[in-house]
C-alpha cells in the first residue's frame, strides 16, 4: 500500500519526529524529498513540520519543549478564559535552549499522567490542568477544568489525582468545581455569583422552558448569550423562553459574553439590584 505523507502528518497533527515516520515505513530519502518539495519543514531536530501545523506548536518545539498549561488546553478545545502567553514544558534536564521572548513563559515539571499518543508535542490535558491550576486565576482554572470534564477529556478519578498534585492551598480551587457546566463563561458566572453568598444552580430545568443557564436563589434566571444568540431564530426562541419565564413567576436577565468576559463586577452588581426588589410574587 502506497502512503500518503502529509495524511499521515495530519495523523501527528502536522508535527512529528522524524523517527515517527520512519516507524511508518518512510525512507531517509522519501523524508528529504518531502523537505526539497517544501511539504516538510525542520522545525529543530529531529522534529519536522507541515505548513498546516499550528504556529505556537511548532514555536513550543523551537524553545525545545512542547506545548503547556493554558497553551496545550487550547489545543484540545478546552475552555481558556484569557490569552496569558505561550506556556512551554521544557525538561529540567535541556541545556542551551533558546530564550524565551515577552509574553512566552517555559516550565519545568515531569509529566505525572501516562500519555500514549502520536501527538508528541503537546502534554496531556490531565498534566495541563495541573500546570494551569499552579500558574493560573482560580476562577479560571476552574472554568477549565469544568470544561475538560464536560468533553469527557477527563472523569473524577483523574480530578481526584489531579487535586494530589496541586500545592494544597490550591485544592479548594477543586473543592469549587461542578459536573454540569457547558461553557467557561458559565463556569465564571456560577463563581463570581457564589462568592455573593448567593444559592446558585446551573442547567436547570423548567417546565414549558426547558434548561436554563443559572437560577439564582430559586426565581432569577440568569441567560448567558454566546454568538449563536446573534441569530434572529435563536432571538425568537429566546424571547418566547424569556416570556415563559415571566408568566411562571420567574424574573430573568441576559449577559452577552462581552459583558461577562469584560465587565464581570458590573453583571454581578445588576443581578444584586435584581435580586434586591426581592422575590415576584407567587415564587
Amino acid at each position: 500500500m502506497t502512503r500518503d505523507l502529509l495524511f499521515d502528518m495530519r495523523r501527528f497533527g502536522n508535527l512529528a519526529r522524524r523517527s515517527q515516520l520512519v516507524e511508518l515505513g518512510y525512507t531517509v530519502r522519501q523524508i528529504r524529498n518531502a523537505m526539497t518539495d517544501e511539504q516538510l519543514t525542520i522545525v529543530r531536530r529531529p522534529w519536522l513540520a507541515a505548513r498546516a501545523a499550528h504556529p505556537e506548536a511548532v514555536r513550543a518545539v523551537r524553545l525545545g519543549g512542547k506545548l503547556a498549561a493554558a497553551s496545550a488546553l487550547r489545543s484540545y478545545g478546552v475552555w481558556v478564559s484569557r490569552n496569558s502567553g505561550l506556556w512551554v514544558q521544557a525538561s529540567s534536564q535541556s541545556s542551551r535552549l533558546p530564550p524565551v521572548r515577552r509574553g512566552e513563559h517555559r516550565i519545568t515539571a515531569p509529566e505525572w499522567f501516562e500519555h500514549v499518543t502520536d501527538v508528541q508535542w503537546r502534554v496531556s490535558v490531565p498534566d495541563a490542568l495541573v500546570q494551569a491550576i499552579r500558574n493560573e486565576e482560580t476562577p479560571d482554572a476552574i472554568a477549565s477544568l469544568e470544561s475538560a470534564r464536560y468533553q469527557g477529556l477527563i472523569d473524577d478519578a483523574l480530578v481526584r489525582d489531579i487535586a494530589n498534585l496541586v500545592p494544597h492551598r490550591k485544592r479548594r480551587t477543586l473543592e469549587r468545581s461542578r459536573r454540569g457546566a457547558m461553557s467557561g463563561i458559565e463556569t465564571l458566572f456560577r463563581l463570581a455569583a457564589e462568592a455573593q453568598g448567593w444559592r446558585v444552580d446551573i442547567q436547570v430545568f423548567i417546565r414549558g422552558v426547558g434548561h436554563v443557564d443559572v437560577l439564582i436563589d430559586g426565581w432569577l434566571v440568569i441567560e448567558l448569550d454566546g454568538g449563536t444568540h446573534a441569530d434572529i431564530n435563536q432571538m425568537h426562541v429566546d424571547r418566547q423562553r424569556d416570556t415563559e419565564l415571566i408568566l411562571l413567576g420567574y424574573r430573568y436577565h441576559r449577559f452577552d459574553h462581552p459583558q461577562l468576559m469584560g465587565s464581570m463586577d458590573r453583571c454581578i452588581e445588576v443581578v444584586r439590584l435584581i435580586l434586591a426588589h426581592g422575590r415576584p410574587v407567587g415564587r
